[in-house]
């Protein structure tokens, strides 16, 4: 057998990572625009599982691999410049962030450096969860795919090498699990599909497919090479413009820009649009790709937590603009000078053992141990208010139910009450739980079908959001599971107010026959209309309906509203917090309510008025008995608030319906 040669460079694959990278970076600073460009990540593992087993077969068979010298070579390659992004981030963290903020970048710090930020992102992912936007380590979830594939990829090569089994047979069968994974996951768990190793290795696969053909078979023709690299270009480009965040993804989406830089690996540099990607501009992109990949997202999201919202444009082509220089810094003055060091042993050690550092850095902060810089004395009691949620907490159950993940707290009374609405249902979790936790024998079982910023109204869905990948399907489950027998009650309660006042949008009503944008009043007349209808299908079927009104809100709740100063100097609470004023509320958001109220009386449903249990003598509290804000930001209560006020729930799940708790 002949052995296969060392793969020479080629510059097309440098281009490649420049399409890749730019997309991802464009992406960031400008989603609404390069809507797609977040695909540019799966152009990246296409061309690594590519170039890594490339290197791993040729020495192979050339008896010269071993598994230190990969490893060391990936640290060589992989530590330097993220060390030098982890520090940068975690340093000016350390200056600019709030106390939550910064001990949750100190986990992400460990997370990084630990080669997990899928996993951690996994775990934190929920609609309480903090905006992307303020997690400046954000993007290393996919360095933590890569390097947990090549944890294991490298060791099965060897392997199988060793047992003269089939490379292309080891190669189909990871390929094949992985994508069966994906596939499974991106219908079911959008978030497990998007974070999990188990349904992104097969994308890893693909170029690891591609490496075996180029080193094992004939290459391609001329005629063949020309048609993949247009084809490629093709498929590449349709992911782009195709593929948006609210889509289910990976799943079959990833196969445009998956098949897509396969075939434009498998041309080969001589093909025509290939010969494109090997000029000087493109080549000196892609040399940089990896540091300017590690160095845009900590800028642009350090521009939004420091802005408060999105940067100016200005602001965000200078934060691209600086990244790009920080990245050829990067290369030439810490990469390019460590990675041909020598001696190479002492480097490696030295570059693992910052690392290291860096990992126990990380967790301390995470713990608490190293504070943030920013002074906030006295205003302690409301940055401890953000993010504090628990949905679901550990009294819930998982319960799937037509490929859709529920949450379930079960009772010893028969029967179940079904909640149906996006994180302004959630957040009664705590209510719930602790009610039926203290007397499971007077309350239903309770059955949580709710995503978030998803409006329980059929065929009206929320526009790009990768978190909401499900909300479809969570809706029609959700329906679907009122009308089994044992569902008594139906409690259907949603941000309202945020869906239907007129200057809203970001959902779309699309019922087969029409698709409408909101703000349209022809598209908040169809949801209205949709909403009453499903009222009435439930009442025909004998179930008690409730129609559950949204809670007073606004950004006087919100307690980064409570406090004053500036992330550069220190931080103080306000010296006077007033509450919300019912009438002022109730004035803002009348058409809604009066919509919803009307859509009650005529459908048969029983109207749930927040306001009514929470407000009295014109004023809703923002802050508690205790002096501590009630909610966690401008409308989602935080826990201890939901268990102690939400008792005008308690007739919705108890076990005989005239039992009411207010």
């Amino acid at each position: 057998m002949t052995v296969p040669a060392q793969p020479g460079y080629r510059p097309d694959i440098d281009g490649l990572r420049a399409v890749a990278v730019l997309s991802v970076v464009l992406y960031h600073g400008w989603p609404h625009v390069f809507a797609g460009g977040f695909i540019g990540v799966d152009v990246f593992f296409v061309i690594s599982g590519y170039l890594i087993t490339s290197i791993i077969i040729a020495e192979l068979e050339r008896g010269r691999f071993t598994l230190a010298g990969f490893y060391a070579r990936r640290i060589r390659r992989i530590f330097p410049a993220l060390l030098l992004v982890l520090a940068a981030t975690a340093g000016f963290g350390w200056y600019v962030l709030l106390g939550p903020e910064f001990r949750q970048a100190g986990r992400h710090v460990a997370a990084g450096g630990a080669f997990v930020s899928n996993l951690l992102l996994w775990s934190e992912a929920g609609y309480f969860d903090n905006a992307a936007a303020t997690k400046p380590l954000l993007h290393l979830w996919s360095l933590g795919i890569e390097e947990q594939f090549y944890l294991l990829w490298p060791l099965l090569l060897w392997l199988v090498h060793r047992r003269a089994r089939n490379f292309l047979f080891l190669i189909g069968l990871v390929f094949l699990l992985s994508m069966g994974a994906n596939l499974a996951l991106a219908g079911s768990d959008a978030t497990a599909a998007f974070y999990s190793p188990a349904s992104r290795f097969w994308e890893l696969m693909a170029g690891g497919i591609g490496a075996h053909l180029h080193l094992r078979r004939q290459p391609w023709g001329p005629r063949v090479r020309t048609q993949a690299s247009i084809a490629g270009a093709l498929l590449l480009a349709a992911g782009l413009v195709l593929i948006r965040p609210h889509d289910p993804f990976p799943g079959t989406w990833a196969l445009l820009p998956v098949a897509g830089a396969f075939l434009l690996i498998m041309a080969g540099p001589a093909a025509p649009l290939n010969r494109l990607l090997g000029r000087r501009l493109a080549v000196g992109i892609g040399v940089i790709s990896y540091p300017l990949y590690l160095w845009h997202w900590p800028l642009l999201s350090f521009g939004y937590i420091l802005n408060g919202d999105k940067p100016p444009w200005q602001v965000r082509v200078a934060l691209v603009a600086a990244s790009f220089v920080l990245a050829f810094l990067t290369w030439a003055l810490v990469e390019r000078p460590l990675r041909h060091r020598a001696p190479r042993a002492r480097l490696v050690t030295g570059l693992a053992g910052g690392m290291l550092a860096a990992v126990l850095a990380g967790v301390l902060v995470g713990a608490g141990a190293i504070r943030e810089r920013i002074d906030a004395r006295g205003a302690e009691t409301y940055l401890d208010a953000l993010n504090d949620s628990d949905f679901p907490g550990p009294g819930f159950a998982p319960y799937r139910y037509q490929g859709v993940l529920f949450e379930m707290v079960r009772s010893q009374a028969p029967g179940i009450t079904l909640f149906l609405g996006d994180s302004v249902v959630q957040q009664y979790g705590p209510y719930i739980e602790a009610t039926l936790a203290a007397q499971p024998r007077s309350y239903r079982s309770v059955m949580f079908a709710t995503a978030g910023n998803c409006p329980p109204i059929p065929h009206a869905y929320p526009l790009p959001m990768v978190r909401n990948a499900l909300c479809q399907p969570t809706v029609r489950a959700g329906y679907a599971f009122a009308a089994r027998p044992e569902v008594d009650t139906v409690v259907i309660g949603a941000a309202w107010y945020g869906y239907f006042l007129a200057h809203s949008g970001g959902l779309l009503f699309d019922d087969g026959r029409r698709q409408l944008e909101f703000p349209d009043p022809a598209a908040m007349d169809a949801a209205y209309q949709a909403l009453e209808q499903a009222i009435r299908d439930l009442r025909q079927r004998g179930k008690r309906v409730f129609l559950l009104l949204q809670p007073a809100m606004g950004p006087a709740f919100d307690p980064r509203n409570m406090i004053t100063g500036s992330r550069l100097g220190r931080i103080r609470p306000l010296a006077r917090i007033e509450p919300v004023r019912l009438d002022r509320f109730l004035a803002d958001n009348a058409g809604p309510h009066e919509r919803l109220s009307a859509i009650a009386r005529r459908a048969g449903a029983e109207l749930i008025d927040p306001t009514r249990f929470l407000c009295a003598d014109n004023a809703c509290p923002v802050l508690g008995p205790d002096g501590a804000p009630v909610y966690t930001d401008t409308m989602h209560m935080r826990p201890a608030y939901s268990r102690a006020a939400a008792g005008y729930l308690a007739r919705t799940i108890a076990r005989e319906p005239a039992v009411a708790q207010q």
